[in-house]
């Protein structure tokens, strides 16, 4: 088999038609395309990682407006620079076709709070013929001026979808899926749920061969074992120090996937029968802060450890 080319890439939707989206998104974006809704408004896409926000946009300014924009990676291009430079030059002309002008800006969550004023001033001056659409993760990291100015979409795609999604690139790639399988197929697909991105990437992988084989249990063997470590280690009070060191040099098993190694330890709090309850809920609070820190710090093995010495203060008092 060719895989030369990512699944990812291969498959991503270029038109509406061909996005897993939820009923309602799909509906309005529909609409819009349809001529049904003439006048669109500055849209703000928030969503999980993998879920379709980056592809929707694209599939805005290209399939259902068809006009001209400018794209930029806000995370990347955060100063105030990037609004009185690019994107002022960008909105302060027409259109050549006389119609609408979009400024995508992807990852605006990571936009700086003086770019995100400014732009509030360039939404504002320049709607008469800009639109602005925004992809990002964290709805709390942006402004409220920025809010009350676009509509709100969750991008989630429909489970179901989801499952039909991937389902037909195995069937389009020419997949043999043995009977045994079928159950770790289903499962796999579900826990990657809803992030499509990572559901294709982990179908391709376990793929390769051209036969779809994928080992629940020795997958997570490595993941289970170091989650087991640091649990015994927290509630016993060993030394959480010395942890450390051996969850660092066994990195590699588990591809520095600290995400995946949080989720095991919140099951094996969560799953704790002679923790105590209120203690318990603290806990797993604390875990899925740093679940969802860890997409945006700088190092995810301190995020983590930094974790691990909140729960053993939480256990002490």
């Amino acid at each position: 088999m060719n895989f030369d080319n990512l699944w990812v890439e291969i498959y991503r939707p270029k038109v509406l038609e061909d996005m897993v989206l939820s009923e309602e998104v799909r509906t309005f974006f529909n609409s819009i395309k349809t001529g049904e809704v003439k006048n669109i408004p500055h849209l703000l896409l928030i969503g999980e990682a993998g879920g379709g926000k980056s592809t929707l946009a694209k599939v805005i300014v290209n399939d259902i407006l068809k006009c001209q924009y400018l794209y930029i990676n806000a995370s990347d291009e955060s100063g105030i620079d990037t609004v009185r430079g690019k994107i002022m030059n960008f909105i302060q002309t027409k259109s050549i076709d006389g119609g609408v002008k979009v400024v995508v800006l992807e990852e605006f969550d990571g936009m700086s709070r003086a770019s995100q004023e400014a732009l509030r001033n360039c939404i504002e001056e320049y709607s008469a013929y800009a639109r602005f659409v925004l992809t990002a993760n964290y709805v709390h990291k942006i402004i409220e001026p920025i809010l009350s100015r676009c509509q709100f979409f969750y991008v989630q795609p429909d489970r179901k979808d989801f499952m039909t999604r991937c389902g037909h690139i195995l069937k389009t790639e020419k997949i043999i899926i043995p009977k045994d399988q079928m159950g770790n197929l289903s499962n796999l697909i579900n826990g990657c749920y809803p992030d499509l991105r990572r559901a294709i990437n982990t179908l391709q992988k376990f793929s390769i061969s051209g036969t779809f084989i994928y080992s629940a249990k020795d997958l997570n063997k490595d993941v289970q074992e170091i989650a087991q470590l640091c649990f015994t280690t927290i509630r016993e009070r060993k030394d959480i120090f010395e942890m450390r060191g051996k969850v660092i040099t066994k990195e590699k098993s588990f591809n520095a996937d600290y995400q995946v190694l949080l989720k095991q330890l919140f099951e094996l709090f969560y799953n704790d029968l002679e923790l105590d309850i209120n203690k318990k809920k603290i806990i797993l609070l604390v875990i899925a802060d740093a679940m969802c820190d860890d997409s945006t710090v700088l190092d995810k093995e301190i995020n983590f450890f930094a974790c691990v010495i909140k729960i053993e203060q939480i256990l002490d008092k």
